[in-house]
């Protein structure tokens, strides 16, 4: 623990919030907590994280939309479907707030993380490849089944043709969250049914369902232990049809938005490289598995996986 190092970042930090240079103070705070992370054990990390809160710095950044929220966590969780939506609203934004001298200091900090955040880039990235793997499933099959485990809002069936053009058999969205099913429901109300369960209910087979052409799970695994995501990855490729995807995604240890996640946002997942991903098939007949995709995002902060089941 280098005390120096820390004194010398909340002193640059501060001095750029006074000068109203908030684009740079930010800039500073997100590229100083990922060096100090990256510095300190995990000992010295934890340790350091209250003497961040407690200084006057942690209070200014709070007025960031997506960190209150996610510290706040007035859904009882850090990572909900609002803070999604505020991460793609970020798309629709027809000017920097940088060309209002009115805009709020919320404003600024808003639209600056939207911009250098790794890790909120990277989920805008994610909606699009899952937008692309549902219409490719439309695709490769006639009226396809097609499974979300902790759906959210399924924002990533607003831009797939295959929702537009109605060319889903069915598709089925689970979430724990009924007010996140409400809004889910919307988009899949001409062909889709959703539900109200937790990945235990589907583990324990209390959850009734057909078998699919693609079931992916977005968020979920950064919240299980290897062995209830094991355990979660064997129920959900059994319940796949004849040369089925199952694609799982997983936060990245190599992410650079891990240490502003923790420290500003207090918000802390279970992350997976390359080999931990496949440790996750352990459990998985080698027979039934005719190929396996693992790949990172551009932003080097989500991996996913993807599993075809043979076709026998």
């Amino acid at each position: 623990m280098d005390q120096t190092i820390e004194k010398e970042f909340f002193e640059d930090v501060e001095m750029k919030i006074n000068q109203g240079q908030y684009s740079e103070a930010l800039s500073t705070l997100y590229d100083g907590l990922g060096n100090i992370r990256r510095q300190y054990s995990t000992e010295d990390w934890t340790q350091f994280i209250p003497r961040y809160r407690q200084h006057s710095i942690s209070h200014f950044f709070l007025q960031e939309p997506l960190s209150r929220r996610a510290f706040e966590r007035p859904r009882g969780y850090a990572g909900d479907p609002i803070m999604l939506d505020l991460q793609y609203d970020y798309e629709k934004l027809e000017s920097s707030p940088y060309e209002n001298e009115q805009s709020e200091i919320a404003d600024f900090l808003y639209y600056d993380l939207n911009r250098m955040a790794h890790a909120i880039n990277a989920n805008r990235e994610r909606r699009r490849i899952l937008s692309g793997k549902i219409d490719q499933t439309s695709e490769r099959v006639a009226n396809p089944y097609i499974l979300s485990v902790a759906c959210g809002h399924l924002r990533e069936t607003s831009d797939c043709a295959a929702v537009k053009n109605k060319t889903i058999g069915k598709f089925v969205a689970i979430d724990q969250d009924q007010e996140a099913l409400s809004v889910a429901a919307e988009a899949i109300n001409d062909f889709g049914e959703t539900i109200q369960a937790s990945v235990v209910d589907i583990i324990r087979n209390k959850v009734p369902l057909p078998t699919f052409d693609f079931i992916y799970s977005l968020g979920v695994y950064d919240y299980l232990s290897d062995k209830i995501a094991k355990r979660l990855t064997n129920k959900l490729f059994q319940m796949l049809n004849p040369g089925g995807r199952l694609l799982i995604i997983n936060y990245h240890p190599g992410s650079p938005t891990i240490a502003y996640m923790e420290a500003v946002m207090d918000w802390w997942l279970i992350y997976r490289n390359e080999d931990q991903m496949q440790e996750l098939l352990e459990e998985l007949p080698k027979e039934d598995i005719e190929h396996v995709d693992i790949f990172v995002e551009d932003y080097q902060t989500i991996i996913f996986m993807e599993i075809k089941k043979a076709e026998r």
